[in-house]
């Protein structure tokens, strides 16, 4: 069992979007009828930039601003850093950390958006992996089986393990090594 999947397994592919040239009342009203926080700013199909909550009260209502006459090309924050949909969830957990960033918009390779993946998804997603590890170390112990699951000590993901030559290793690289 692998227990990295790629985003496109987790992420949200009904994206809350507005164009660059669309005021900020109008992206509010958006965040509300999707039901999120953030709205991905867009040209045709391609994001360029994302706004937040937080964004429109720190820099409009907070500044005493009219929302509808603020556009959010002047709130949104740019550059965008996207991920490509086969990106892992581990590696796109990575980024959010090392960029202090919780929602990551997923391009394909022409650059169009085609979903989000968010700090809930990843925590989903890690909850439940954990149930279900659990479930299986529980089905193991019934058969009589000790199953160890961790992180492999060869390639870092978390799986079931094996005890080869005193290291903790994954199937995948106890199949391409041994």
């Amino acid at each position: 069992m692998t227990a990295d999947i790629p985003v496109k397994e987790i992420m949200t592919r009904d994206v809350c979007t507005v164009p660059k040239d669309e005021n900020i009342l109008n992206a509010a009203r958006r965040l509300l009828e999707f039901g999120v926080g953030t709205v991905v700013v867009v040209e045709g199909e391609v994001p360029i930039g994302i706004v937040t909550e937080r964004d429109i009260i720190v820099k409009v209502v907070a500044k005493n601003k009219v929302p509808s006459e603020v556009k959010v090309e002047e709130v949104m924050t740019t550059p965008l850093i996207t991920i490509k949909p086969e990106t892992s969830a581990r590696e796109a957990g990575r980024i959010m950390l090392k960029k202090g960033i919780r929602r990551l918009p997923v391009v394909n390779d022409e650059g169009k958006l085609v979903g989000i993946v968010t700090d809930t998804d990843l925590l989903s997603y890690s909850i439940d992996l954990g149930e279900y590890i659990k479930f299986l170390r529980e089905d193991y112990v019934e058969m009589g089986e000790d199953i160890e699951f961790g992180k492999c000590e060869k390639c870092g993901k978390f799986a079931e393990l094996r005890n080869v030559d005193g290291m903790n290793v994954c199937e995948d690289c106890y199949e391409t090594q041994w």
